[in-house]
């Protein structure tokens, strides 16, 4: 029971991958959306929920180790990398492509700003803003991708600019959340690591 951990942050690590290539095989034209952009939907959200269920097992199980504390961010990076490009090249909506790059900035940014940290031997503080900021990605990331999936099929249930809005909600936190953990550096904090 105390691997189970880490094998869902590795499924996670295998998983978004899967989506990047999904979207970018749709996006050329070379899938049927009506067929792939659901399961593409479909595993963005077993991800996001894999995410969810490795941080609280860890802590329930008493399993916490540096394993788990250096793969789980790389994971969700690489999951949030892989569907916000594919979602991009999906959608080529320059609005869109901003906050996407933004938020994606955002990552590279701070997983930089922890390397750093960890190589003078501090932790990054996790406050409100940085799980704030992983919920409002996974919910923009799943809204698009749903919004992509019932276009194709003719339904429009949600609106454009709603979708976009929230999209743009997870880039000023992300944005917010990167300056909490540049304040973090700064003060030389050395708390736990997880995102």
């Amino acid at each position: 029971m105390q691997h189970v951990p880490n094998a869902l942050t590795l499924l996670r690590l295998l998983i978004a991958p899967v989506i990047g290539a999904l979207l970018l095989l749709v996006a050329l034209g070379g899938w049927a959306p009506a067929l792939w952009l659901p399961v593409a939907l479909g595993l963005f959200l077993l991800a996001c929920l894999t995410d969810l269920a490795d941080g609280v097992l860890a802590r329930r199980l008493s399993v916490e180790g540096a394993a788990g504390a250096v793969l789980d961010p790389v994971a969700d990076k690489l999951l949030m990398l892989c569907t916000g490009l594919g979602l991009v090249v999906l959608v080529p909506d320059l609005a869109l492509a901003g906050a996407v790059l933004l938020m994606l900035g955002r990552d590279l940014a701070v997983g930089g700003l922890r390397e750093l940290a960890l190589s003078r031997g501090r932790r990054l503080p996790v406050a409100g803003l940085g799980k704030a900021k992983t919920v409002l990605q996974c919910m923009a990331f799943a809204a698009g991708l749903a919004q992509a999936a019932l276009t194709v099929r003719g339904a429009n249930v949600m609106p454009g600019g709603l979708i976009l809005a929230l999209f743009w909600l997870a880039a000023v936190v992300s944005l917010a959340s990167a300056i909490a953990y540049a304040r973090g550096y700064r003060d030389g904090a050395s708390v736990r690591h997880d995102d």
